[in-house]
């Protein structure tokens, strides 16, 4: 067994001489090797390929700016500053060209030259000191001494000062993305100016990297992530970026957590290529981040290896018409790890934690049925109420969806009106409605069991009582998924509901409905789903707060109070 040494750095090891610059991830004896892989590898050639393309692109874009479009965040600016600083970083160290030098340097002049990074809402500093920091490090052989200055006093006034500066930086206890994102982004920051300042790094890197470590407990026990895959990608892509900081100077030892995440955010993504977006994640394709290259090259797992390399080629290879414009995919490629020898992968998985969850498949083919369904709680960060809440894949499509996240600047999202908006109730969710109430806000996690098997059947159980607290004095949601042939049951069991209880789900199909039978058409693929209920019925939902794709709601008729509900 793996265990976890994240070193707590001593006093001794603070105080020591950092290396030269460019010493941020990609050192001057790291390029030529690269180089060559880059060469070699089909998939890295494509990969540097596109950052290169997207680095010219970049040459004729406009250079960052202080602008709060939204009243409220930088952040858009931020991460306009980082993708551009390290494409064109990037392809200067890969090509020697003048022109990405000094399209890069316009941005950092141009960061550099404002008031502040915006520190009321601190995720704009994090990002902000990474392209800064970045930007700085790899450039650092052919700046002048007063590009030099100027760029360091920005580190250390917008960044490191900021921190001491605020009194409200809750995020300094591990509590959720933040904590990663502004630890990692200060991270970097105090390390860029460690020679500069070292009093000031020192204790700003102690710090960070105890935190780091602290948050090494959202992922635990078995590694599901309870924000979701999309703020998976954001919190540990700034997790990695500080654990591989500290790797530079220290071995590390990696927790068997981090094997143990990529295997979720493997079997939380469906056939169709999209992931289960629970909490505040908009439906779409599963995205790519240096977080899965350097963990799976770090782990050696031949799973997560075989998974991220095809996610990238599906991405990124000459098929793509849209590759990501990812702003951290030179470090995605940096990372990227050799192709390993396929391994067998189980078709199920469970994760217990916060925000419990399940995935099911029939195989491992484009055309697989696959359901993902979670317990978990609404008072996770970003939870919505959708405990019992589930998405399927077959015939390589979506077909029972999740609508995602609504507008952030709605008064009090964050706040006492956050379960005042549709798109975060259990209304609009694939789950019960029972006496046309809300899921309990601070229900305790909705637990699941470990998935069991009797032949081509695997089942798990979900305890949804305390969501429905005051409503009923039991309720449960059991799955049983037949691999062969592929077939699904969901089966609830409510035990004395208070007022009338609906099943429904979010569906874009076209739906016909027949009694206790609705047939669902898409793609020239059908989808039968009977129900124990008398008849079934369709309505539209009301529009979101924010324009988005809308969805007809498939439910099944409001029946009186019974103890065992429909089954589909």
């Amino acid at each position: 067994m793996r265990v976890l040494l994240v070193f707590i750095l001593s006093l001794g090891f603070l105080a020591a001489a950092a290396p030269a610059h460019p010493r941020l991830f990609l050192p001057p004896d790291a390029v030529a090797p690269l180089k060559q892989r880059n060469a070699a590898d089909p998939l890295a050639k494509q990969l540097d390929a596109c950052a290169i393309s997207q680095a010219d692109a970049c040459l004729t874009e406009r250079k960052v700016r202080y602008e709060i479009a939204d009243g409220k965040r930088l952040l858009p600016e931020s991460r306009r500053a980082v993708r551009c600083v390290l494409l064109c970083a990037y392809a200067w160290r890969m090509t020697g060209e003048a022109r990405y030098f000094e399209r890069c340097v316009g941005e950092l002049d141009a960061a550099c030259a404002f008031k502040d990074w915006h520190p009321s809402h601190f995720l704009d500093v994090a990002e902000m000191a990474t392209a800064v920091a970045i930007g700085y490090d790899w450039l650092y052989p052919k700046l002048s001494p007063d590009q030099r200055q100027r760029y360091e006093a920005a580190l250390i006034t917008n960044g490191l000062a900021a921190v001491a500066d605020r009194k409200d930086n809750w995020w300094q206890g591990a509590t959720n993305n933040w904590s990663q994102v502004c630890s990692g982004g200060m991270m970097l920051a105090a390390d860029a100016v460690c020679d500069v300042d070292p009093d000031l790094a020192k204790s700003t890197l102690a710090h960070c990297r105890h935190l780091t470590h602290s948050c090494e407990r959202f992922y635990q026990p078995e590694g599901a992530y309870p924000e979701g895959p999309a703020y998976w990608h954001f919190g540990t892509t700034y997790h990695v970026l500080a654990m591989a900081l500290m790797e530079r100077d220290e071995p590390l030892k990696l927790d068997p957590i981090w094997k143990m995440t990529g295997n979720f955010l493997l079997h939380a993504t469906g056939p169709s290529g999209m992931p289960f977006n629970y909490a505040d994640a908009n439906p779409g394709q599963a995205e790519c981040s240096p977080a899965q290259t350097w963990l799976a090259a770090r782990t050696g797992d031949p799973l997560a290896i075989t998974a991220v390399r095809a996610l990238l080629t599906r991405r990124y290879g000459g098929s793509a018409k849209h590759p990501p414009n990812d702003r951290f995919l030179p470090l995605t490629l940096l990372w990227l790890p050799a192709a390993a020898p396929a391994a067998a992968t189980a078709l199920h998985a469970s994760f217990q934690g916060e925000q419990s969850l399940a995935f099911f498949r029939s195989d491992w083919s484009a055309n697989a049925l696959w359901l993902g369904i979670k317990g978990g709680t609404p008072a996770a960060s970003h939870g919505h109420m959708d405990c019992g809440s589930f998405v399927l894949d077959w015939a390589g499509s979506r077909w029972f969806h999740d609508l995602g996240s609504d507008d952030y600047n709605l008064p009090a999202y964050f706040g006492n009106k956050r379960f005042s908006y549709f798109r975060l109730q259990n209304l609009s969710h694939n789950t019960l409605v029972i006496g046309g109430k809300l899921q309990t806000p601070k229900a305790k996690p909705c637990p699941l069991t470990p998935i069991q098997t009797a032949g081509s059947i695997a089942s798990t159980t979900i305890d949804l009582t305390d969501a429905y607290r005051g409503q009923c004095g039991q309720a449960s949601r059991k799955v049983e998924f037949n691999s062969q042939p592929p077939q699904l049951t969901l089966t609830d069991h409510v035990l004395a509901p208070v007022g009338a209880l609906r099943w429904q789900a979010i569906v874009d199909a076209k739906v016909t409905l027949a009694g206790a039978v609705a047939t669902l058409e898409k793609d020239g693929h059908r989808l039968i789903l009977t129900c124990a209920s008398p008849t079934w019925y369709g309505k539209s939902p009301p529009p979101p707060r924010r324009a988005q794709r809308k969805s007809p709601i498939l439910t099944n008729k409001s029946f009186p109070s019974k103890r065992h509900p429909p089954r589909t």
